[in-house]
């Protein structure tokens, strides 16, 4: 079954939070690599392997075959054989590492007794950790490194993608800026937009013309599968850069895959208006301190994630209604779709005062107010929440006990997450009660209001009308190089 065969890696959300947590110990993360990770893993007698051997081969007597003892790169539970290994041998004695019950490729333990704990985390046979006591971390590579060939290449530079650019400064601090430059002009290459002229001042939206009002074509489906491929292709390069370290098109990109089956020529205009965006501001990436976001603090106006009892804080959104929401005349009348009048809900979790996860989404049913879009928002982002605590307390690194603050500028959704709503609100479905039951029944979650020209989440509902709108509220969020 694929369950046997299967094996779990590190999710980007994960490596985004480890990264916080080492600036936030003024320290930075390393990264190690396992060589020949796959045929290091023993067989188990029940999975008798048969291969013929390399063509040529010297040392085999012609007409012969091998019986395996080791797994074999392209054998099916080669990948599960492997994370069973590593797993044995970081939870060894030696090593004294515990999983995560909430994430299996999360680790956590005190080699050293008396000393800091050591954090790592692993993606197949790359991995990366961090101790805010180095003489632990020194264990740690001579521990594992007497049972496996590793090699430890020091701070951490690329990782799934990723670049890591470190910055410590003369007093201790620390800074950590994350982004994906090259993948992002990998992107516009592909989309054959190297010579393209891009200003840094673009936006990711064409104003007055959103992408849920772009005219569908009628086309043979023979002419319409080319459009097709080259959307999902283009599509699925920018999720993974949206997902990765660029949240401002993660709106852009929601709205553009929910065309993927069907798309017109307008829909691959409006993805390679996105490509531009992103050929144009491609150093951009996320920026983590150990100082106070001053950036952050400053657009909301209070102090953002400074307690070590609640290092999370949130942010909740929703665009009620269609993007389209100008004036209809008749000399533009067409038809409006069921998905287009469904609202966009968005929301935010930053970790010591970076972005750490982000979310945009088209509600699945239509909402009969701004009031239930935004309580579908919030109770989205409430979920999010509890998987991030989960994680923190089997790290030993948040108190339970306090709640995490989120915040909406909704005033109905927050007294409606309060118990205090209308008769007027009886209709919501009774799957949007997680974030009641977490505000009243087990004190995950505090619920406050916030003014919507504050609300750094507005970014992930709507396509900006105003650019000076969009680059203020991105700004806060993502930095170039250097902060």
């Amino acid at each position: 079954t694929k369950a046997d065969c299967s094996a779990p890696v590190a999710s980007l959300p994960i490596v985004r939070l480890l990264t916080a947590l080492a600036v936030k110990n003024r320290t930075t993360l390393k990264q190690g690599d396992c060589k020949n990770a796959f045929v290091q893993a023993d067989l188990p007698p029940e999975e008798e392997t048969i291969v013929r051997p390399p063509i040529g081969c010297p040392f085999t007597p012609r007409g012969s075959f091998w019986l395996l003892r080791k797994s074999l790169y392209g054998l099916r539970r080669a990948p599960r054989h492997w994370y069973q290994l590593i797993s044995t041998i970081l939870e060894s004695p030696e090593i004294g590492l515990k999983r995560c019950r909430h994430d299996p490729c999360l680790y956590v333990g005190t080699p050293v007794p008396g000393k800091p704990p050591i954090y790592l985390v692993i993606y197949v046979d790359d991995f990366l950790y961090f101790s805010p006591d180095a003489s632990v971390e020194r264990y740690f590579e001579s521990a594992l490194g007497a049972k496996i060939n590793v090699d430890f290449m020091g701070d951490a530079e690329f990782f799934i993608g990723m670049k890591f650019d470190w910055i410590i400064h003369s007093d201790g601090q620390v800074d950590c800026h994350l982004s994906q430059e090259a993948y992002a002009n990998v992107i516009a290459d592909s989309m054959g937009l190297t010579d393209a002229a891009v200003s840094p001042r673009m936006t990711p939206f064409r104003s007055g013309f959103p992408v849920d009002a772009v005219p569908d074509k009628e086309m043979s489906d023979v002419d319409r599968a080319p459009l097709i491929a080259k959307m999902r292709s283009w599509c699925g390069m920018l999720n993974w850069l949206s997902i990765g370290t660029r949240l401002d098109i993660t709106a852009i990109v929601s709205l553009l895959a929910s065309h993927q089956c069907r798309p017109s020529p307008g829909h691959l205009d409006a993805a390679k208006y996105v490509g531009k965006y992103v050929k144009a501001t491609a150093s951009l990436g996320i920026f983590f301190s150990s100082r106070h976001n001053s950036k952050l603090e400053a657009f909301v106006f209070f102090p953002v994630g400074q307690s070590d009892k609640t290092p999370l804080t949130a942010f909740a959104d929703a665009n009620w209604g269609p993007q389209e929401a100008s004036r209809p005349n008749e000399s533009n009348i067409r038809e409006i779709s069921l998905n287009e009048t469904r609202s966009i809900c968005g929301h935010i979790i930053f970790m010591c005062g970076s972005p750490i996860y982000w979310s945009s989404h088209k509600e699945k049913r239509t909402s009969g107010s701004s009031c239930e879009a935004e309580i579908k928002a919030t109770n989205a982002c409430a979920k999010s929440i509890l998987m991030f605590r989960h994680v923190l307390s089997d790290l030993g690194l948040i108190d339970v006990s306090v709640p995490t603050s989120l915040y909406n500028d909704n005033q109905g959704a927050v007294n409606w997450s309060k118990t205090t709503s209308t008769k007027g609100m009886r209709h919501v479905n009774m799957q949007e009660n997680v974030v009641r039951e977490c505000v009243h029944e087990f004190g995950d979650i505090a619920i406050f209001h916030i003014p919507g020209t504050t609300n750094p989440a507005d970014i992930f509902t709507k396509e900006f009308k105003s650019d000076e709108t969009f680059r203020s509220t991105r700004d806060v969020l993502l930095s170039p190089p250097g902060g």
